[in-house]
């Protein structure tokens, strides 16, 4: 069965807003291709969150069947059809390949898919670099070598896929060790296809693995099932939760509960070393049509260093607020451009001010995974001569023109009622424009008092899986009144 040609469709990212006083400038996501296992091992993971890699690989399948150099030339046209002459030839010098252009590092400042800005690694059974954001200008979009997973790869993806042979694997192989304290690390992911919708159920169900010591660990709760009575599907491209998701070339994103975002929390011993993680994608049936998945923030989700959206600095736990009721951050060395993030407690907007001599050259909202807020937030700041208000996008970076030593950012949905000792609810990035000690945060709420209601509870959180990968918008946020001045 050979794939035909799709006709080339269009889409774009579009907001509608009702007021915008100037464009926020921020960069789309940028991908840069890398064959170095050590650099994409460190892009994946959160400094300073417990988890040591120790040793890291890349790694893609062998130049067999469709043939490594004369994949580019004969896999896309047919299918995997290559002379048979040719493939034989190959196949008796059945070299390991490696993945030029299917690895890479990404940064999001524009926040696309809600994916953290700070980025992470990206995969692609073709070229990494087709999946920056922008329009989706073809529905079959093809790379690769047209390398072919190895017997191993092969075994272990049949479980993913259901198909025996598979295609332009690109596999990452970190060894890591962890902290005694960190029981439980994390991903942040999104996963998507050329494949959908048209090879849905096919034999062409591209997927993605993650094994740890050896065991598959990714998994995505379909929307409306409940974690731990109903089965967590493999990712691939027949989870019923495909969904056409402007923003990339991908035309399809796993998406459950309408957020393109995937979360993975994998179990492990505290204190043990050695631990093995590997990650795999490839293509299943041919080498056509790519199959994409950024990750994101590895690490231990209940360290407080500041280096993620998902590890923030809470409130100085001695003194968490000032004479004026702002909430005050204490901040370790400051190194200039150089995101940190904090935990502010529950409000409709917060008024963030630099202290200690800092001033401030960017903020970032938090993702749709820490804060399910599909309208957005506004930003006003003073630039100079005037006050300017501007739109801001979840998961969006927004540098300013000049520093500055304050801003607003309002319009916070006041249902969600964010819960302030979690560090996966409402969070800010923030840069200063100079290195430096002794800088900190003054955030005053601006609040609106919302009754007490019933518990309204989006998504359950699984007490005994192993592993879930779901969106966890609404999972724990309880309605409850907001904390006025």
């Amino acid at each position: 069965m050979y794939k035909s040609n799709k006709n080339i469709q269009a889409s774009a990212i579009s907001l509608a807003v009702a007021f915008i006083l100037a464009t926020p400038v921020a960069s789309a996501i940028q991908i840069t291709s890398t064959l170095d296992a050590d650099e994409l091992a460190n892009a994946l993971i959160i400094p300073n969150s417990g988890i040591t890699i120790t040793d890291s690989s890349l790694f893609g399948g062998i130049q067999g069947e469709y043939g490594g150099d004369y994949g580019g030339d004969y896999g896309g046209d047919y299918g995997g059809g290559i002379p048979s002459i040719v493939a034989l030839a190959v196949e008796l010098d059945a070299l390991s390949a490696e993945p030029f252009g299917q690895a890479g590092i990404f940064t999001n400042n524009s926040g696309v898919y809600g994916l953290p800005s700070g980025g992470g690694v990206v995969f692609s059974s073709g070229y990494v670099e087709d999946y920056q954001d922008g329009e989706n200008t073809s529905s079959s979009n093809s790379g690769g070598d047209g390398n072919a997973a190895t017997d191993e790869q092969n075994d272990v993806l049949s479980e993913i896929t259901g198909r025996s042979e598979h295609f332009d694997p690109v596999q990452l192989d970190i060894t890591f060790d962890v902290d005694d304290d960190v029981s439980v690390i994390t991903f942040i992911a999104a996963f998507g296809s050329e494949e959908y919708p048209e090879y849905v159920g096919s034999q062409f169900v591209d997927g993605f693995g993650m094994f740890l010591n050896g065991e598959n660990v990714a998994g995505a709760l379909p929307t409306g099932d409940v974690a731990g009575e109903d089965p967590i599907l493999p990712i691939n491209i027949d989870h019923p939760d495909f969904q056409d998701v402007p923003g990339t070339e991908l035309d399809g994103v796993i998406a459950p509960n309408g957020i393109p975002l995937l979360r993975f929390d994998v179990p492990v011993t505290p204190g043990s070393t050695g631990n093995t993680f590997s990650l795999l994608l490839a293509d299943a049936g041919d080498s056509g049509y790519d199959s994409t998945i950024f990750l994101s923030s590895f690490g231990n989700f209940d360290s407080e260093s500041g280096e993620s959206e998902f590890t923030p600095i809470l409130p100085d736990s001695s003194n968490p607020t000032n004479d004026e009721g702002a909430f005050v951050f204490l901040l370790p060395e400051v190194v200039a451009n150089e995101t940190i993030w904090i935990d502010p407690d529950v409000s409709t907007g917060y008024t963030y001010t630099a202290t200690g001599g800092g001033l401030f050259a960017s903020v970032t909202a938090p993702t749709k995974l820490s804060v399910n807020d599909e309208d957005g937030y506004w930003l006003t700041y003073f630039d100079g001569t005037s006050s300017v208000t501007v739109a801001l996008t979840a998961g969006q970076t927004f540098d300013f023109a000049i520093p500055v030593g304050e801003f607003t950012i309002d319009g916070i949905d006041p249902d969600l009622g964010l819960d302030p000792t979690d560090p996966t609810m409402f969070v800010t990035g923030v840069s200063f424009s100079e290195s430096g000690t002794g800088f900190g945060i003054e955030q005053t709420p601006i609040t609106t008092f919302v009754p007490d209601q019933p518990n309204t509870v989006g998504v359950s959180a699984p007490t005994s899986v192993g592993l879930f990968g779901l969106s966890l918008m609404g999972m724990g946020l309880l309605r409850r009144k907001l904390k006025t001045k």
